[in-house]
């Protein structure tokens, strides 16, 4: 009996010592991919975020050549900057001397780069990234991204971007396994040159600082030197701990995550504290330590898929985990929408009612998305103030009702008992549709990101679908871009007049120069096409310019050809008229060519009148003051017409073309029109009323005390030469 029972006390024993080595295995596997796995994570979003860095500056680079000056240099960088999060951006040309553009506005000219490695690779036609420096400029560590300017496929110079440290600390910062984990960043040598720990950062050497043993320092050693991943253990000040290094892929850089092994096997320990103080019973208790040995296991591994997938603040999944459980639903049924929720003013919120109430925000949010969907629809907390989820459905009315619900849900809130504070959001939705064979979910979060920008500076709760128009404004607006400095060069922009009838004579008294894109096939780009896109991103002022000029050389061709001359009314846009030097620059065109001001009608319109009102009074004094008459544009399309009148010293009103209807002027259109002009010659106005199409209009306006007229009743806007045979009869 005592044989039997030490028998199977001796198997019980062996069992129990062969199932903790084989646990001891599969833990060790585990632990090694699952902290694998949180490492890839940090580890790929700092290759993305210098990968993305890298193809931001490329992009860039195509809109630099040695061609441009330095005021143009300068003025796309200041431009390129704005639209990205770089401290810094730089062209350097041959000779290593940079012009640099700080995000603050600063410029720096003739800085010598010549003392910078990657500036040199990147001469040398490769694209690069520095090591970490301290900024002579910003006092801070910064690090230097390059890539080779070509023109005509050979190089001519160096695009530069600089991004502080803090972006890849941000990175490695991020929740590791709760707050016990820690990230950093170390050079082939092991000197730490990112670290969470600011003690390992003091001490400088993660390699020499952790008292590794020889075999393990041995393996780290050779793991580095072939740029490999490997996981290791070691023990630091009496604790256990586990590791992985893993190469980024640039300038010898390592990613090193470190976990105490006690929150990864605390589960195994429990299991082994069991299994020891039972082994006595293990013929009693063995079916169930079995169950306890696997329970145990299980609950280790939803502590780690928890720590690694859910979102801290709301408990949400975060984006990881639910790009996965999206990309697996896409691919067995298409019929899904992804929405993007973001909340307005979140910042505010944390900054005025503290952050413990914005996290409050966000579990209400999580809340009200979790009751809202239904059980085949997941959502996720994407960062900060925003949410995605998916919607099982592609019926855009459905797809309305349910997100404006939502909304509707989250504007209720209450940051506090009794608080009235509105909370805001706005939504991008991309719909799957079911001939998108190649829409992965990656994809469909951009294009819902890009209809969520259409909304996101509206007041109020607003949603935006995604549709091809989105991409294809985004398309054509890169086109022009990359065509409108040639195309300047190239003098493909092209002056056309739109003659100005004195409505009593019916004679050519004035003109009215337009802009034309001709491309060099011939074919015209509509204004409509190009001005918006000029206005928005500040060429304008270039173009108003150029066709100021253009009128200036016509007129001056007009007199040396000994024909008579007519005042030509030129628009200014708001970002030229507001330039310091702008009269000195309008001064000095009439100058070059010897005109007298008088013959040149600078053309403003109402809305930039009633901004800077004051400003704007000094510019049209100066103006007068040099001899220029001044006309208000669409006098009549804005809500304080008459008070612009009373502030500011005009020539010319040109009366909004909404006053007129297809055929003749409607009642209360003419009682207004009546008395706007009647207004105007008591001030002693020239009045011109544009888009007059009919007789019948044409003879109302006259009657009524109109002076001049322009519209396609008298003429469309021609070039110059037809305008100068039409209005001087010439052959």
């Amino acid at each position: 009996m005592t044989l039997i029972v030490a028998c199977i006390i001796g198997f019980f024993v062996v069992t129990a010592v062969v199932l903790l080595t084989l646990l001891n295995h599969v833990m060790l596997q585990q632990t090694r991919q699952y902290l694998g796995e949180i490492s890839n994570q940090c580890r790929a979003a700092i290759e993305k975020q210098i990968e993305g860095d890298l193809m931001t500056i490329q992009g860039v680079s195509a809109f630099f050549d040695d061609t441009l000056d330095e005021q143009s240099i300068i003025e796309r960088l200041e431009t390129e900057n704005n639209r990205n999060s770089f401290i810094r951006m730089s062209y350097i040309d041959r000779d290593y001397r940079a012009t640099v553009v700080d995000i603050d506005g600063s410029v720096y000219t003739d800085v010598d780069m010549s003392d910078q490695p990657v500036i040199e690779a990147a001469m040398n036609g490769t694209l690069g990234l520095s090591d970490i420096m301290h900024d002579r400029l910003a006092d801070k560590d910064i690090v230097l991204y390059a890539t080779p300017v070509y023109q005509d496929d050979e190089i001519v110079g160096v695009m530069g971007a600089t991004r502080s440290v803090d972006s890849f600390s941000t990175i490695i910062q991020q929740p590791l396994f709760g707050t016990h984990g820690l990230n950093l960043v170390i050079r082939q040598n092991g000197e730490a040159i990112l670290a969470l720990d600011e003690i390992l950062q003091e001490q400088g050497n993660f390699l020499e600082m952790i008292n590794f043993d020889s075999q393990t320092r041995k393996k780290l050693e050779q793991a580095i030197a072939t740029q490999s991943a490997y996981t290791f253990s070691f023990e630091d000040s009496g604790r256990q701990y586990w590791g992985t290094i893993n190469t980024l892929g640039y300038n010898d850089w390592y990613l090193v995550s470190v976990v105490p092994a006690y929150y990864i096997n605390q589960g195994y320990q429990q299991m082994m504290f069991v299994f020891i103080v039972t082994i006595l019973l293990l013929i009693v208790v063995f079916s169930f330590l079995l169950l306890y040995t696997n329970h145990i296991r299980h609950v280790s591994t939803q502590r780690i898929e928890h720590l690694a997938y859910y979102d801290d603040i709301t408990g949400a999944y975060n984006t990881h985990k639910f790009m996965e459980l999206a990309a697996a639903r896409l691919s067995e049924d298409k019929n899904y929408a992804l929405v993007l929720l973001d909340l307005h003013g979140f910042k505010f919120i944390n900054a005025s009612f503290g952050f413990s109430v914005g996290d409050r925000l966000l579990c209400g949010v999580s809340d009200i998305l979790s009751q809202a969907l239904g059980a085949d629809e997941i959502y996720y907390h994407r960062f900060a103030d925003q949410f995605g989820f998916l919607l099982h459905t592609q019926d855009e009315a459905i797809i309305r009702k349910r997100v404006t619900a939502i909304m509707d849900a989250v504007s209720a809130f209450e940051l506090a008992p009794g608080d009235s504070h509105p909370i805001h959001c706005y939504c991008g939705i991309k719909v799957n549709q079911h001939d998108s064979k190649e829409l992965n979910i990656g994809l469909m979060q951009d294009r819902a990101a890009a209809a969520l920008a259409q909304v996101k500076n509206l007041h109020g709760n607003h949603l935006a679908f995604y549709d091809h128009t989105l991409l294809e404004r985004a398309q054509h607006k890169n086109h022009i871009e990359q065509h409108m400095h040639a195309a300047l060069r190239n003098r493909e922009f092209i002056a056309y007049l739109q003659p100005k009838y004195d409505l009593h004579a019916e004679q050519i008294v004035s003109a009215e120069a337009l802009v034309r894109w001709q491309r060099p096939d011939g074919s015209l780009v509509p204004p409509g096409d190009f001005i918006p896109i000029f206005e928005q991103n500040g060429f304008i002022t270039q173009l108003d310019l150029y066709i100021f000029e253009e009128v200036c050389r016509t007129q001056r061709r007009w007199l040396d050809e000994g024909l008579p001359i007519v005042p030509i009314s030129v628009n200014q846009s708001r970002l030229l008229f507001y330039q310091k030097n702008y009269l000195e620059t309008v001064h000095g065109l009439v100058s070059k060519y010897d005109l007298d001001p008088k013959y040149i009608i600078i053309e403003v319109t109402e809305s930039l009148a009633t901004n800077k009102a004051e400003e704007i009074a000094s510019v049209i004094s100066g103006l007068h003051a040099l001899g220029f008459s001044v006309s208000m544009d669409d006098f009549g399309s804005g809500y304080s017409s008459l008070n612009v009148l009373r502030k500011l010293s005009i020539d010319e009103l040109k009366l909004d073309r909404d006053f007129l209807s297809s055929t003749e002027l409607e009642t209360r259109s003419r009682i207004i029109l009546r008395n706007i002009l009647e207004l105007a010659r008591e001030l002693h106005i020239t009045t011109v009323c544009e888009g007059v199409e009919t007789r019948i209009q044409a003879d109302q306006l006259r009657d009524m005390g109109c002076d001049i007229a322009q519209g396609y009743f008298f003429s469309r806007p021609i070039d110059i030469e037809s305008f100068t045979k039409l209005a001087f009869g010439t052959e």
